[in-house]
């Protein structure tokens, strides 16, 4: 395996690079790692941000590579630059190189055609973006800070409404929709430095269907599962968290469903600790699912799906990508590791009905795990 390693992309965009760097820009760049040295190749727009804010000890000018040369002899410009690239590799002293799985195909074939070794290595740049640092810490805490406000503000709307003879929620004359409690969340969050993908509201059979953003009409007495997973713009670290609600009373249905998963959440919250394999905390839900007599995908047989009841993981890591290794489910034995922040989310559903789902986002340590949520379960809203 390669001692050095070449990243080509954005920082906007790709999490890597942005781990690697330390920096924001929007247009790809080069970041190449030797041992000690940590060499960015920039341009004059950016050089002095490079300079001032990236984690790089060497910065080298693109200029300085002939690319306009290149051009002026007639090169086309993507092949100029993919050269540039090379020109660098071979002043650095390199020859062999991991990078990460979403590499550029093209410069990929380019530099391998000019002799250059090229490893993909998904376990190399997982790693170093797993482990978060007390400053990383900051950034997501700040994001779970802001999701439990944006939390607050959800529950809030809901309680104030009142329900009208069909039992749909009214509030200052309108019927309150999954799309309003959106919207006091997306603008929670925005007031608190947040931003990112929209979060789910999802209102009765809508909470079963995944992924399902919820619109549509609140009633009460229904599960209303909240999902909020938004981005830290200061550090561009994320938070995820899910709850579920219900407007007044809820059925013994209901109240049975969440009193599963809660148990659930806090019993493979207890199984997580450093060097545990993630099947582990996931095997502890499905025991406690299972003996409330949920199904889970643990029990099936080669070609049967399973799309109610507890059909996903446990959870997933969450950083610059809300979504990122490692992940505790079924076939993942990826030991944990002290410094994973990963999501805890157990769930049950049925599509007729909707479901309920728990999230919190712990921190892995040596003997067990820190919660760094900091909200309660309730389900009930009442008015």
């Amino acid at each position: 395996m390669p001692d050095a390693l070449l990243i080509h992309a954005d920082s906007l965009l790709d999490a890597n690079m942005f781990v690697a760097t330390g920096i924001t820009v929007g247009d790809p760049f080069t970041y190449l790692e030797a041992g000690d040295r940590r060499i960015i190749v920039t341009n004059q727009l950016e050089v002095d941000l490079v300079r001032r804010e990236s984690t790089a000890n060497e910065v080298w000018m693109v200029d300085e590579f002939g690319g306009r040369d290149l051009v002026l002899d007639g090169w086309p410009l993507d092949e100029a630059r993919m050269e540039t690239v090379r020109r660098m590799l071979e002043r650095a002293g390199l020859d062999a190189v991991a990078v990460p799985p979403n590499f550029p195909l093209a410069l990929g074939d380019y530099l391998r055609g000019k002799g250059i070794t090229l490893t993909p290595d998904r376990v190399l740049f997982t790693s170093r973006r797993r482990h978060k640092d007390a400053g990383q810490l900051r950034g997501v805490r700040a994001a779970q800070r802001a999701t439990e406000a944006a939390f607050d503000a959800a529950r809030d709307v809901i309680g104030s409404a009142s329900p009208d003879a069909e039992g749909a929620l009214q509030l200052d004359g309108e019927t309150l929709t999954c799309e309003r409690v959106r919207t006091v969340v997306v603008d929670t969050l925005r007031e608190r430095g947040c931003a990112g993908e929209p979060p789910i509201v999802a209102a009765g059979p809508q909470g079963a269907l995944g992924h399902e953003l919820g619109h549509g009409p609140i009633h009460a007495g229904v599960p209303v599962i909240i999902d909020i997973f938004p981005r830290h713009e200061a550090s561009r670290y994320c938070a995820d968290m899910t709850r579920t609600f219900c407007f007044g009373e809820a059925s013994e249905r209901l109240r049975a469903m969440h009193a599963t998963i809660l148990e659930s959440l806090h019993r493979s919250t207890e199984a997580i600790a450093a060097g545990v394999p993630g099947t582990a905390p996931w095997g502890v839900a499905c025991d406690v699912i299972e003996r409330d007599g949920y199904r889970t995908v643990r029990g099936l047989g080669k070609g049967e799906t399973l799309d109610e009841d507890f059909f996903h993981s446990l959870g997933h890591g969450v950083g610059v990508e809300v979504h990122e290794p490692p992940y505790m489910g079924l076939g993942d034995a990826t030991p944990l590791e002290q410094g994973d922040v990963v999501t805890v989310e157990p769930g049950v559903y049925r599509k007729d009905y909707g479901g309920v789902r728990l999230e919190d986002l712990v921190v892995v340590t040596g003997d067990g795990c820190d919660v760094l949520t900091e909200y309660d379960y309730d389900l009930e809203i009442r008015p």
